[in-house]
Protein backbone atom coordinates (compact mmCIF):
# COMPACT_ATOMS: atom_id res chain seq x y z
CA UNK A 1 0.00 0.00 0.00
CA UNK A 2 1.01 3.67 -0.79
CA UNK A 3 2.43 5.54 2.35
CA UNK A 4 0.58 7.79 4.20
CA UNK A 5 0.64 11.32 2.79
CA UNK A 6 1.50 14.39 5.21
CA UNK A 7 -0.67 18.33 5.45
CA UNK A 8 0.89 19.72 2.46
CA UNK A 9 -0.19 17.27 -0.52
CA UNK A 10 0.43 18.04 -4.38
CA UNK A 11 -1.50 15.67 -6.74
CA UNK A 12 -0.27 16.00 -10.07
CA UNK A 13 -1.20 14.03 -13.44
CA UNK A 14 -1.70 14.52 -16.91
CA UNK A 15 -5.13 16.45 -17.95
CA UNK A 16 -7.88 14.03 -17.52
CA UNK A 17 -5.92 11.81 -14.80
CA UNK A 18 -7.98 12.42 -11.86
CA UNK A 19 -5.99 15.19 -9.75
CA UNK A 20 -9.42 17.17 -9.43
CA UNK A 21 -11.21 14.10 -7.78
CA UNK A 22 -8.43 12.99 -5.77
CA UNK A 23 -7.12 16.15 -4.23
CA UNK A 24 -11.12 17.17 -3.64
CA UNK A 25 -11.03 13.68 -1.82
CA UNK A 26 -7.69 13.33 0.40
CA UNK A 27 -8.88 17.35 1.49
CA UNK A 28 -12.41 15.82 2.65
CA UNK A 29 -10.86 12.68 4.08
CA UNK A 30 -8.10 14.26 6.01
CA UNK A 31 -9.86 17.73 6.83
CA UNK A 32 -7.30 19.85 4.74
CA UNK A 33 -8.03 22.99 2.42
CA UNK A 34 -8.40 22.10 -1.23
CA UNK A 35 -6.31 24.19 -3.96
CA UNK A 36 -7.54 24.34 -6.76
CA UNK A 37 -4.64 25.50 -9.27
CA UNK A 38 -7.25 26.65 -11.98
CA UNK A 39 -8.89 29.46 -10.40
CA UNK A 40 -5.22 30.42 -10.02
CA UNK A 41 -4.82 30.59 -13.43
CA UNK A 42 -7.98 31.43 -15.11
CA UNK A 43 -9.89 34.66 -14.73
CA UNK A 44 -13.27 34.89 -15.85
CA UNK A 45 -14.02 34.62 -19.78
CA UNK A 46 -10.75 31.88 -20.50
CA UNK A 47 -8.88 35.25 -19.35
CA UNK A 48 -4.89 34.32 -18.42
CA UNK A 49 -3.74 35.36 -15.23
CA UNK A 50 -0.55 37.50 -15.50
CA UNK A 51 2.26 35.74 -14.32
CA UNK A 52 3.06 37.52 -11.65
CA UNK A 53 -0.45 37.34 -9.98
CA UNK A 54 0.08 33.84 -9.82
CA UNK A 55 2.45 33.80 -7.82
CA UNK A 56 1.31 36.02 -5.34
CA UNK A 57 -2.37 33.96 -5.11
CA UNK A 58 -0.20 30.49 -5.37
CA UNK A 59 2.04 32.15 -2.42
CA UNK A 60 -0.91 33.33 0.04
CA UNK A 61 -2.54 29.81 -0.73
CA UNK A 62 0.14 27.26 0.08
CA UNK A 63 1.52 29.72 2.55
CA UNK A 64 0.20 28.25 6.03
CA UNK A 65 -1.69 25.47 6.95
CA UNK A 66 -2.37 22.07 5.47
CA UNK A 67 -3.43 21.61 2.10
CA UNK A 68 -3.91 19.71 -1.19
CA UNK A 69 -3.18 21.25 -4.52
CA UNK A 70 -4.00 19.96 -7.95
CA UNK A 71 -2.12 20.98 -11.22
CA UNK A 72 0.73 20.14 -12.80
CA UNK A 73 4.10 21.49 -11.67
CA UNK A 74 6.57 22.98 -14.70
CA UNK A 75 9.59 25.10 -14.18
CA UNK A 76 7.42 28.39 -13.40
CA UNK A 77 8.38 30.31 -9.98
CA UNK A 78 4.84 29.71 -9.11
CA UNK A 79 5.18 25.79 -9.27
CA UNK A 80 8.73 25.85 -7.79
CA UNK A 81 7.12 27.36 -4.51
CA UNK A 82 4.47 25.02 -4.58
CA UNK A 83 6.72 22.04 -5.07
CA UNK A 84 9.14 23.53 -2.22
CA UNK A 85 6.24 23.76 0.34
CA UNK A 86 4.36 20.12 -0.65
CA UNK A 87 5.83 17.66 1.89
CA UNK A 88 3.80 14.86 -0.42
CA UNK A 89 3.67 14.60 -4.04
CA UNK A 90 0.79 12.48 -5.40
CA UNK A 91 1.48 10.97 -8.79
CA UNK A 92 -1.79 9.91 -11.01
CA UNK A 93 0.14 7.85 -13.67
CA UNK A 94 -2.81 6.29 -15.58
CA UNK A 95 -2.52 4.80 -19.07
CA UNK A 96 -3.04 6.75 -21.81
CA UNK A 97 -6.60 4.92 -22.58
CA UNK A 98 -7.59 5.83 -19.13
CA UNK A 99 -6.50 9.36 -18.98
CA UNK A 100 -8.43 9.13 -22.53
CA UNK A 101 -11.52 7.71 -21.77
CA UNK A 102 -12.22 10.31 -18.84
CA UNK A 103 -11.07 13.57 -20.39
CA UNK A 104 -13.40 12.96 -23.00
CA UNK A 105 -16.33 11.85 -20.91
CA UNK A 106 -15.53 14.66 -18.99
CA UNK A 107 -15.04 17.07 -22.09
CA UNK A 108 -18.47 16.05 -23.17
CA UNK A 109 -20.38 16.36 -20.44
CA UNK A 110 -19.11 20.09 -19.49
CA UNK A 111 -20.13 21.31 -23.03
CA UNK A 112 -23.46 19.29 -22.59
CA UNK A 113 -24.59 20.67 -19.18
CA UNK A 114 -22.63 23.79 -19.58
CA UNK A 115 -21.00 23.10 -15.80
CA UNK A 116 -19.49 26.04 -14.80
CA UNK A 117 -15.91 26.16 -13.60
CA UNK A 118 -13.62 28.50 -11.76
CA UNK A 119 -15.21 32.27 -12.00
CA UNK A 120 -18.22 31.24 -14.48
CA UNK A 121 -15.86 29.51 -17.45
CA UNK A 122 -17.89 26.99 -19.40
CA UNK A 123 -16.20 24.58 -21.65
CA UNK A 124 -17.88 25.31 -25.19
CA UNK A 125 -18.60 22.71 -28.09
CA UNK A 126 -16.53 25.52 -30.30
CA UNK A 127 -13.21 24.57 -27.60
CA UNK A 128 -14.46 20.49 -27.61
CA UNK A 129 -14.29 20.66 -31.04
CA UNK A 130 -10.55 22.32 -32.08
CA UNK A 131 -7.30 21.62 -31.79
CA UNK A 132 -7.07 23.58 -28.45
CA UNK A 133 -9.61 20.85 -26.88
CA UNK A 134 -8.73 19.45 -23.46
CA UNK A 135 -8.69 16.28 -25.28
CA UNK A 136 -5.93 17.23 -27.77
CA UNK A 137 -4.25 17.76 -25.28
CA UNK A 138 -4.14 15.30 -23.31
CA UNK A 139 -3.10 13.26 -25.87
CA UNK A 140 -0.59 15.10 -26.46
CA UNK A 141 0.81 15.81 -23.66
CA UNK A 142 0.67 12.42 -21.73
CA UNK A 143 4.08 11.19 -22.79
CA UNK A 144 5.83 14.35 -21.77
CA UNK A 145 3.58 14.26 -18.53
CA UNK A 146 5.09 10.85 -17.75
CA UNK A 147 8.64 11.80 -18.46
CA UNK A 148 8.73 14.78 -16.45
CA UNK A 149 7.08 13.25 -13.57
CA UNK A 150 9.02 10.07 -14.04
CA UNK A 151 12.41 12.71 -13.53
CA UNK A 152 10.94 14.12 -10.57
CA UNK A 153 10.66 11.37 -8.74
CA UNK A 154 13.74 9.88 -9.75
CA UNK A 155 15.25 12.98 -8.04
CA UNK A 156 15.91 13.12 -4.22
CA UNK A 157 13.14 13.41 -2.63
CA UNK A 158 14.12 16.62 -0.21
CA UNK A 159 12.32 14.63 2.69
CA UNK A 160 9.03 14.78 1.02
CA UNK A 161 6.98 11.62 0.72
CA UNK A 162 6.36 10.33 -2.95
CA UNK A 163 3.65 8.30 -4.13
CA UNK A 164 3.18 6.44 -7.19
CA UNK A 165 -0.41 5.62 -8.29
CA UNK A 166 -0.94 3.60 -11.73
CA UNK A 167 -4.13 2.57 -11.96
CA UNK A 168 -7.82 3.72 -10.97
CA UNK A 169 -8.41 0.61 -8.49
CA UNK A 170 -4.69 1.22 -7.02
CA UNK A 171 -5.99 4.82 -6.61
CA UNK A 172 -9.18 3.89 -5.14
CA UNK A 173 -7.46 1.70 -2.63
CA UNK A 174 -5.06 4.39 -1.79
CA UNK A 175 -7.88 6.74 -0.76
CA UNK A 176 -9.68 4.24 1.28
CA UNK A 177 -6.55 3.67 3.23
CA UNK A 178 -6.88 7.40 4.23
Amino acid sequence: MAARPGQRICIVGTSGSGKTYVAREVARRLGLRYIDADSHIWRANWEAVPRDEQYVAFDRATAEGGWTFDGNLGASAEDQLVLSRCDTLVWLDLPRWQVMTSITRRTLWRAITREQLWHGNVERWRSVLSKDSMVVWAWRSHPRMKRRYEALFAEPDGGRTLIHLTSRPEVNRWLASL
